[in-house]
């Protein structure tokens, strides 16, 4: 049984230390939480750094054994009241101004002292594999660890609604369970809480990166139309007025939906693209061509994914100098999504080239797969040009 012993003081020591070291890590916690978290785990490193020293200084020095045998029999009773102090702290309370505490704390001191008397009265035999005797120094300590108990449910049952329900649980396991239980729960949740502050933090960054891949199309979008009516205006100035009132409409009722952090309409940004095209097919009168079969728009994706797409193909692949564009939108039904398909016969897409349209196709598949989980793939079309498809997955309600 020594050994077995040995091995939970070296299991305590290191839950412990690495205890620590997640309080230290943890630089988001406020002061009081960090500080009660290394208070409780240093309590418990101690108290088995302790057990172990005892047991190795025995055969030497019993005396000295005796000592440090009754120190520790502080430690049990401070450890609880570090856990409830962490536990009116979760509760957004000021545990150095708790009257509940005060208590706890009186009825913690009488439990240490009541232990310490039940080992110099013999009551408790305090020598490795000592012997127990029932006696009122060892009544009193078991009585008054039922008091503390108590008061701590009391307080859990009264604060319940200021938890989670994962603080419910654990508070209520560590108000039952020993030292040691206390210190791995404590772990756990605080480990839990790293890793859950570790995604909220990783999903922010990803949402603030999406945003910024917006705002970076959008100007290009704007600096497009506006350069299309720049052109008009001196090829048929009629026309122009035309343009620039649709255009108007255009931002005055999308700017919202663009602005949208989450998924839109289909039909929203099918709007979207064919006012975009409406500017382009009138600059470029009888050199741009579009079809649009798009039987399914009751679905959703992300703002400005299909109109860059067809802006890429109509910068790169128109010419005037040269054969008319085609540009194909269609959406097919599959089994477990729609498939949204844009094909152009220009001369085809370089994956190399890092201009800014490239750099806005990368940003569209990123926002794609984390917004509704889809995809997007760019290969060459097999009658010339390019093919770019997007699919996005079908979410069960």
């Amino acid at each position: 049984m020594e050994w077995l012993n040995s091995l939970a003081y070296a299991a305590a020591i290191l839950f412990g230390v690495f205890g620590l070291i997640l309080s230290y890590i943890a630089r988001d916690l406020d002061r009081w939480p960090r500080r009660l978290c290394i208070a409780i785990f240093s309590t418990a490193v101690a108290s088995a750094a302790l057990e172990v020293l005892a047991g190795s200084v025995y055969p030497f020095s019993p005396p000295f054994y005796w000592v440090i045998n009754l120190v520790n029999t502080l430690t049990p009773p401070l450890s609880s009241l570090l856990v409830f102090a962490y536990f009116l702290d979760c509760c957004g309370e000021d545990f150095r101004r708790s009257k509940v505490m005060r208590v706890l704390w009186a009825l913690g001191a009488a439990m240490a002292v009541a232990g310490i008397a039940a080992k110099l009265s013999g009551e408790v035999d305090a020598a490795p594999g000592g012997a127990v005797r029932i006696g009122f120094w060892l009544v009193l300590s078991l009585l008054l660890s039922l008091m503390i108990a108590a008061v701590c449910f009391a307080a859990l049952i009264r604060r319940r609604k200021k938890l989670t329900n994962v603080q419910r649980v654990m508070f209520c396991v560590c108000f039952l369970a020993s030292a040691w239980l206390e210190v791995i729960l404590v772990e756990l949740y605080l480990m839990a809480g790293l890793v859950r502050r570790y995604l909220e933090q990783k999903e922010e960054t990803v949402r603030q990166r999406t945003q910024v891949a917006v705002l970076q199309m959008r100007p290009h979008f704007i600096h497009n139309t506006l350069m299309s009516i720049y052109y008009l205006c001196a090829q048929d100035p009629q026309k122009a007025q035309q343009v620039i009132l649709d255009f108007s409409r255009y931002l005055q009722s999308n700017f919202t939906a663009i602005a949208q952090e989450g998924t839109i309409p289909f039909s929203e940004e099918l709007e979207h693209t064919r006012a975009y095209l409406a500017v382009e097919q009138a600059r470029y009168q009888g050199h741009l061509f579009v079809e649009f079969d798009t039987p399914n728009t009751f679905f959703r994706i992300p703002a400005l994914t299909l109109q860059p797409i067809v802006e890429n193909a109509v910068k790169h692949g128109l010419d005037p100098d040269l054969e008319p564009l085609y540009v194909t939108v269609t959406t097919e039904d599959t089994d477990n999504g729609v498939r949204l398909t844009v094909e152009d016969t220009g001369p085809g897409y370089a994956p190399s080239d890092a201009d800014a349209p490239h750099f806005a196709l990368d940003n569209i598949r990123e926002r794609l797969k984390t917004m509704c989980g889809g995809t997007l793939e760019i290969e060459p079309r097999e009658a010339g040009g390019t093919k770019v498809t997007i699919f996005v997955p079908r979410h069960e309600k």
